[in-house]
């Protein structure tokens, strides 16, 4: 937050000059935001939420994470190998365990409406598309604790996919960053469509969420 402070207090820092993990914090604050306000992922945390509401929000949200992911394996290549992809994009199977837990039978769950596949075919599309899905798993952890104190779930009951690699979440946070901060500091990614990509990613999963 003080770092925020100070360059909000700052007269004219240009944005070639901070390092890309910074950039897209700033530049996508507004698309990240509305997907904080969206309303139906606000009941993710409403004091009367339902198992059933539950549920169905789960599938929406596997909908979305499904094709995402599925869109990055087919692009490992164009991220460093030290990313080690299969270890960060886990979610859509650990919501098809959680899914089967709360009901779901596998052919109900390949059943369900996904969202249209992002393209991926630049670096900068696999590094704004990674920066969305990183960004979305931050409230997690508060949701997980909120689901377990309302309906009595745990991740073998229902919530293993809101906190993920819960104990090493932070080392895999930072060496993302580390590793995105590098590729842009040493000239191998177009910052701005880094950041492009990220807004767009943030605003499919809006969108979809919302039903849209």
């Amino acid at each position: 937050m003080a770092q925020l402070a100070m360059l909000a207090r700052a007269p004219s820092a240009p944005p070639a000059a901070l390092a890309l993990t910074m950039r897209l914090r700033l530049e996508t604050r507004d698309a990240h935001d509305r997907i904080k306000a969206n309303p139906q992922l606000q009941r993710l945390i409403a004091p009367d939420l339902t198992r059933e509401e539950y549920r169905a929000l789960l599938a929406r949200l596997f909908g979305h994470h499904a094709p995402a992911e599925t869109s990055l394996a087919e692009a490992m290549d164009l991220l460093p190998p030290a990313m080690d992809l299969p270890r960060r994009l886990r979610r859509t199977a650990l919501m098809a365990v959680d899914l089967a837990a709360l009901g779901f039978s596998p052919v109900r769950i390949e059943a369900l409406p996904r969202c249209a596949g992002m393209a991926v075919r630049r670096r900068e599309q696999a590094w704004g598309l990674l920066y969305a899905l990183e960004e979305s798993r931050l409230a997690g952890p508060a949701i997980a604790c909120h689901l377990s104190g309302l309906l009595g779930l745990r991740p073998a009951t229902g919530a293993a996919c809101m906190a993920p690699n819960r104990s090493e979440a932070g080392p895999l946070r930072r060496g993302f960053k580390a590793m995105l901060d590098e590729a842009g500091a040493i000239g191998e990614l177009d910052a701005e469509a880094v950041v492009d990509a990220a807004r767009l990613a943030f605003e499919r999963l809006d969108r979809w969420v919302a039903g849209g």
